[in-house]
């Protein structure tokens, strides 16, 4: 991979030979004979076996790279719920993220890659088993590639990230800081009735939302549907939301949200995560999927996380829109909108 170190060597002019040392990979290490060097290849021999070395024209390959139809983000075809996106940038670097279905970050890979048109075929350097060494192109179009790595075939797709999705989604970070909120506040969310909680989602079964997911390292979301069927008791004086995920492939038991007794009972912010330290900063009239709301807009924390709500005044409970922000364990852009689509 470019930039990392992956070995120290000595020359030994009067022996002609090379010794190495490697902590990344065991076959480096030892000390091989030189069979030939030029300005293009250097060929080493060690216990028999012959090793080719390619100089690389980095001006070359960023050349190859920028006429090629590689750039941008593709979702890599897969039979198992896990979202896989490549991300390929000139002059010569990739990301390999996988995604679980429920739209969390679980693994990042980096590396390099560059392509050679008279042999169509490109070559990535990196740690992820499915794309590292070379592959042939077997077929390309200006959404899809398919490409053979050892009898194996390899398609990735750029139309499920784009454009549609985009359109239909923006990125508004949440600028605000700890800084900004007082230690102490006198405000109270306006929910704070559970009483009242009680009396208005008993007349609504279910409430749906749009979920976009920010991807990693690119402008693009990931969406589904989240889907929450709402039970009252009032002998408990209690509220339970089953949560379902509703993606292009399956239904998913989520979460499962409650409030009564001593169970969120100090949560005024419920079904959502309770806030702190928190403000109200505005009261809005907010167009969604759903209708045209009259809101409270809050901004908060809950731990790390920003998080910024509007409150459907007449509502309580329901939420015309939810932005949560916050940064993950590989120092990535967590960042998801809800948006409400339905309420019944």
């Amino acid at each position: 991979m470019k930039g990392k170190l992956v070995a120290i060597w000595r020359y030994n002019s009067k022996r002609n030979e090379i010794k190495m040392r490697s902590n990344v990979e065991v076959d480096f290490n030892g000390i091989s004979k030189i069979v030939s060097s030029t300005n293009k290849e250097l060929v080493l021999e060690k216990e028999g076996i012959s090793t080719t070395y390619l100089k690389l024209n980095f001006n070359e390959i960023a050349k190859e790279n920028a006429e090629s139809k590689f750039i941008g983000t593709w979702t890599i075809v897969n039979d198992f719920e896990d979202t896989q996106l490549l991300k390929m940038e000139l002059p010569d670097t990739f990301s390999f993220s996988t995604i679980s279905s429920i739209g969390k970050l679980k693994s990042t890979i980096n590396g390099t890659w560059m392509y050679n048109s008279k042999e169509k075929a490109i070559t990535f350097i990196g740690e992820s088993k499915l794309l590292r060494g070379k592959s042939f192109l077997k077929e390309q179009s200006e959404n899809t590639f398919i490409l053979n790595k050892s009898g194996k075939e390899i398609t990735a797709k750029k139309e499920k990230i784009a454009a549609k999705d985009i359109s239909s989604t923006s990125l508004e970070r949440l600028t605000f800081n700890i800084n900004n909120f007082p230690a102490r506040s006198n405000e109270s969310s306006p929910w704070s009735d559970f009483d009242s909680l009680l009396v208005k989602l008993e007349h609504v079964n279910y409430l749906k939302y749009k979920r976009s997911m920010l991807i990693p390292s690119t402008k693009s979301f990931k969406e589904d549907i989240l889907l929450s069927k709402i039970t009252i008791n009032k002998e408990r004086k209690s509220i339970t939301l089953d949560n379902l995920i509703i993606t292009e492939k399956d239904t998913l038991k989520d979460t499962e949200s409650f409030k009564g007794g001593l169970l969120n009972m100090k949560n005024d912010f419920f079904p959502q995560e309770d806030l702190g330290p928190f403000r109200v900063i505005a009261t809005e009239t907010i167009k969604v999927f759903a209708g045209e709301f009259k809101c409270k807009v809050v901004e908060g924390f809950y731990g790390e996380a920003k998080l910024k709500y509007w409150m459907i005044i007449d509502k309580p409970g329901v939420y015309a829109k939810v932005i949560r922000e916050n940064i993950n364990i590989f120092d990535k852009l967590d960042y998801q909108i809800l948006e409400l689509i339905e309420l019944k």
